[in-house]
């Protein structure tokens, strides 16, 4: 899932000096901060790069060598600040990334495809499907699935001898031969193939060498099956099984420190299942005990305790601050109800009927009535609700669902939710929301006065580089007119200028949709599919508004720059 300004993947700093290069050129660079899908960097002297540049990036520590596309510049003492978002593959090594940062990541992606570790002569491989962990396979003989039920004691050393040897008879699959066999009933099998295939990615936070990288491609569909897999509770007892003191004790704040429950519902609102220590240790988080009280209060092992804190950490639950500092508040029954209930095992019809009205709707609700409150709410009323809608909407608490289009559904009402909060938090984005609401000329009585008045005052503000104001201006132009193709494509353009170019790939679309040969809408959506990873739709949207209009720059721009991309791939 998406949140608008929230990063896939988690963003590490570090110091260090290498050359970039473009068109041919080497420039000097100071690598700022990194992550699995790019970097922040400062570029010295004063280069000719610009935004949507293409450009090639090598660092030793960490490992990177792909290239990039710069997705922002900032002008800065001494050179040029950019960001690069990778356009290759995702890659690195084990060394400049913790295990649970990149399944978080990924989770947060639409990405299907194998996440494929290796070390040594060791090959684990994670089966991900529009970013959620589904399946789990590995080459090591202690992974499979007869030795595991053997470690944990649901077959026998004859019945797993037996086994094996029907495997290499028949050439079955371990899993139909325990049911034929009688070792396990057919209900037992789904429970015992989830437990080995949770077991392969606990394993992956035993690996501390080699490298890992992620094959977008469609999935091997009679090699796996799609199971429901928790990423918070693999991370949570993987870290607490791998980790020993002297792995985790220097990443470990100091015991003065107090832990607090994130104020980022992505991160607070995963369903994560937790041990009695785990527990334990979560009803003491208040924002206001440190680490040191906790382990006193709780009367528990302390190194359990303290491994119960880092894997909380690592699953991004809780965060940690000097003392003196405190978390944002919220609602302590919610926090436990996370903790107590997790995912919903079965979403009730009333729920499933609130989704299906509000996807698609959210901006008819706007942003008071998303969040359920009066325009006249208090800032803690506000908080109050944003949290209470963000627990109800989060994906993670509904991922068990059949229904997979429910996901999506989620995670557009999720975002709308996190936008409302985002704005009615500050005072100043507040009163001018408030503003934009009340602004409407009396004499404009006719929806279609009212969406051309909102479409003119948004290109004043598109114009002013205001796109924030200018997206909630051509939002409801498309409200009150839906039938004008213009009010969606400059809607789409306003949400693009913010980088959220999911929706305004759904916003041009609209606008194609009723004007479908315009070869301003069909570049422009080009550009979004380029930079969503789809360079064959993107050529296909070039090539046909260039049908349209032989001499379209924007197009064949467009086309050199796939050209490009082509070029640069290894």
């Amino acid at each position: 899932m998406e949140i608008p300004g929230k990063r896939h993947f988690l963003r590490y700093e570090k110091n260090a000096d290498f050359v970039l290069k473009a068109d041919n050129k080497s420039y000097s660079c100071h690598l700022l901060d990194y992550c699995l899908d790019g970097i922040g960097a400062i570029v010295r002297g004063n280069p000719s790069l610009r935004k949507g540049d293409i450009v090639k990036v090598a660092l030793e520590k960490p490992l990177m060598n792909f290239s990039g596309e710069i997705v922002w510049t900032e002008d800065v003492p001494g050179g040029l600040r950019v960001g690069l978002r990778n356009v290759g593959r995702l890659a690195g090594v084990i060394r400049d990334y913790r295990v649970a940062d990149i399944l978080i990541g990924l989770q947060r992606t639409p990405l299907t495809g194998t996440l494929i570790f290796k070390s040594g002569s060791i090959i684990k491989k994670v089966y991900v499907k529009n970013g959620d962990m589904i399946f789990a396979a590995s080459n090591q003989k202690e992974d499979g699935l007869a030795d595991v039920l053997l470690r944990e004691g649901i077959i026998t050393l004859d019945q797993y001898d037996h086994s094996v040897a029907e495997v290499n008879k028949s050439s079955q699959e371990q899993g139909a031969v325990l049911v034929r066999l009688g070792y396990l009933r057919p209900e037992e099998l789904v429970t015992a193939v989830k437990y080995y295939v949770e077991e392969i990615i606990r394993s992956l936070f035993l690996l501390k060498t080699g490298s890992f990288y992620f094959e977008a491609s469609p999935l091997p569909r009679q090699e796996i099956i799609t199971l429901k897999l928790s990423a918070a509770t693999l991370i949570y007892f993987g870290v607490k099984r791998a980790v020993a003191w002297g792995q985790f004790k220097d990443e470990l704040p100091s015991v003065e420190c107090v832990p607090f429950f994130s104020d980022n519902p992505l991160d607070l609102f995963q369903d994560i299942k937790l041990d009695i220590t785990g527990k334990r240790t979560a009803s003491l988080v208040d924002g206001k005990t440190s680490i040191k009280d906790i382990v006193h209060i709780a009367g528990l092992d302390e190194f359990e305790i303290l491994k119960s804190i880092y894997a909380l950490m690592s699953a991004r639950v809780i965060e940690t601050a000097n003392e003196g500092r405190k978390g944002t508040e919220i609602p302590r029954e919610i926090i436990d109800d996370v903790f107590e209930k997790g995912a919903d095992a079965e979403m009730d019809s009333e729920l499933r009927e609130m989704i299906e009205q509000m996807h698609g709707n959210c901006e008819r609700l706007g942003y008071y009535g998303i969040l359920g409150v009066k325009d006249q709410a208090s800032l803690s009323e506000i908080k109050s609700a944003y949290y209470r809608a963000a627990k109800r909407f989060h994906p993670d608490m509904h991922f068990r669902q059949a229904d997979e289009s429910m996901k999506g559904k989620l995670s557009s009402i999720f975002s709308y939710v996190h936008e409302a909060y985002s704005i009615l938090s500050s005072p100043h984005k507040r009163a001018e929301y408030d503003r934009l609401l009340k602004t409407r000329p009396a004499k404009l009585t006719t929806a279609r006065d009212r969406a051309r008045a909102s479409f003119e005052e948004g290109k004043s503000h598109l114009r002013s580089h205001d796109y924030r104001n200018a997206e909630l201006l051509f939002g409801q132009a498309t409200y009150f007119d839906g039938a004008i193709s213009e009010y969606h494509y400059y809607y789409g353009l306003s949400l693009l200028k913010q980088h959220q170019m999911e929706k305004a790939a759904k916003a041009i679309e609209a606008a194609l949709r009723l004007d479908p040969l315009n070869a301003m809408y069909l570049s422009e959506l080009g550009f979004v599919y380029l930079d969503l990873g789809f360079p064959q739709r993107a050529s296909g949207l070039f090539s046909k508004a260039l049908r349209r209009s032989p001499d379209h720059q924007r197009s064949l721009e467009g086309l050199r720059k796939i050209d490009q991309l082509q070029a640069d791939r290894p």
